[in-house]
């Protein structure tokens, strides 16, 4: 994962940006919009796509509603998956 793994953390450090009310709320885009400020189009786009799966996947799992199935993924696997055409496998 070389060149993509300080977006892990770029994610829990976006995480403290969340609305919380009847249950964890999406991460803000204007969150995203400032943390990638004066980034390529490109890589902006990529990164957002792998955020919005990782924090879907986290909020699946953080609000245990009856109306998602069990979710075997890890937020990892999430990103692995995102990213993979960009890492060449």
């Amino acid at each position: 994962m070389d060149g993509y793994g300080g977006w892990y953390e770029d994610f829990w450090s976006l995480s403290t940006e969340r609305q919380f009310g009847f249950g964890l709320g999406p991460i803000p885009q204007s969150a995203i919009d400032r943390h990638v400020a004066g980034w390529s189009y490109d890589d902006v786009e990529v990164f957002e796509f792998c955020i919005r799966e990782m924090d879907g996947l986290y909020m699946r799992t953080q609000n245990k509603s009856g109306d998602n199935p069990p979710i075997a993924a890890s937020a990892m696997e999430a990103f692995r998956g995102a990213t993979t055409n960009r890492r060449g496998k």
